[in-house]
């Protein structure tokens, strides 16, 4: 946390004044060995474990250093609520032996399942007299990161049983499970609601309620194409660089709804653009440095580097960056064979396609 405070305090200086109040109340000297040291040292620890506390509680009212149960309470204030865990979900074929001549249906709580994994419709499904096949929505029941991208064609388990029911398969890989908002997220979105008061359609009311419909969203570009007035183009990106699913595009679309968005503005979400760029580096190390050690840590930076990159939309392809990580890192050198530098267009993220770090030798200083 911070080093900010609202109440500066030197232990030392406080155990020096209470030896002397001490000395001064008992009319005698506090020696080396004497129990009242103790004494001494034990209200000491209560007046700066109390004035640390103070600093702690003072600081959990400031949105800037406010973390946890304090920053849901800020949230309050202005009516905004840490998101909560969400469950995967995908489409669902369910496939039966036979034609009905009536309609058939699917209860809302049907559950499938891929190993221990398990999944329920959120709907009532209904399957049309004629038909063999009916497509329908799951969750599932676990919530969080668990069940996403588990791929076409494998939940295919049926758990609760229905006549002439043959067999089940997802026919769009899980996406949208997201863990609880985590405080920096919380935070921005806490941040951005003032803005979000405005009727009149500002930027900043736009990003609240793009941020607020999925935690997993990291960042947003917003606008208004100069040959399409009254229609606001939204590009979401995910966590890590990645691109939101459908699921998600139309969760973004429900938040915008009339109420919350001028009547007069069109709404468009796209995914956004991504331009692949490979990585290949080498480096050497310092004689004299451990390049077992300097090797994890610049094997770190260049991880670093490439989440940083993709984190945001619109950052250049910026090699300069590269290299400020892996002499920070500790190689003595490092050449880039590539990217090169890269304009990237504000709608755009840059992920990488191929990468290759290798480590070359030693060198003098």
């Amino acid at each position: 946390m911070d080093k900010f405070t609202f109440i500066d305090f030197d232990t030392e200086q406080i155990k020096k004044e209470l030896k002397n109040g001490y000395e001064e109340i008992m009319q005698s000297k506090v020696k080396a060995g004497d129990p009242a040291e103790d004494f001494i040292d034990w209200v000491t620890y209560l007046v700066c474990t109390s004035k640390d506390y103070m600093n702690f509680i003072g600081k959990m009212n400031l949105l800037q250093y406010s973390q946890g149960k304090y920053l849901d309470a800020l949230g309050a204030l202005v009516d905004v609520s840490r998101i909560t865990e969400k469950e995967a979900e995908c489409s669902i074929e369910y496939t039966f032996s036979k034609i009905f001549d009536e309609r058939k249906i699917i209860e809302k709580g049907h559950k499938v399942a891929k190993d221990n994994l398990y999944f329920e419709s959120i709907e009532t499904i209904i399957l049309e007299s004629g038909r063999r096949t009916v497509v329908g929505k799951v969750k599932c029941l676990a919530s969080g990161l668990i069940g996403n991208d588990i791929e076409i064609g494998e939940i295919n388990t049926i758990v609760d049983d229905i006549p002439y029911l043959l067999s089940v398969s997802n026919i769009t890989k899980t996406s949208g499970g997201a863990d609880k908002e985590g405080d920096e997220e919380y935070r921005n979105r806490i941040r951005l609601r003032p803005r979000a008061f405005s009727v009149a359609g500002p930027h900043g009311a736009y990003q609240y309620y793009t941020l607020t419909s999925h935690q997993d969203i990291k960042d947003s570009y917003i606008y208004t194409p100069p040959s399409t007035p009254g229609v606001v183009k939204i590009i979401p990106l995910l966590k890590n660089g990645e691109l939101p699913s459908q699921e998600i595009l139309e969760k973004i679309k429900e938040k915008l709804a009339d109420d919350v968005r001028p009547l007069t503005d069109k709404i468009e979400i796209e995914k956004p653009k991504v331009q692949s760029y490979n990585i290949d580096i080498k480096y050497w190390t310092k004689k004299g440095d451990n390049p077992i050690l300097v090797k994890k840590e610049v094997e770190a930076a260049f991880n670093e580097y490439i989440y940083w990159q993709k984190e945001k939309l619109g950052r250049d392809i910026n090699p300069n960056k590269l290299t400020q990580l892996i002499i920070l890192a500790g190689a003595k050198r490092v050449e880039i064979t590539s990217p090169a530098f890269q304009k990237i267009e504000k709608d755009t993220v840059a992920k990488e396609l191929t990468k290759s770090i290798k480590y070359i030798g030693e060198e003098d200083e």
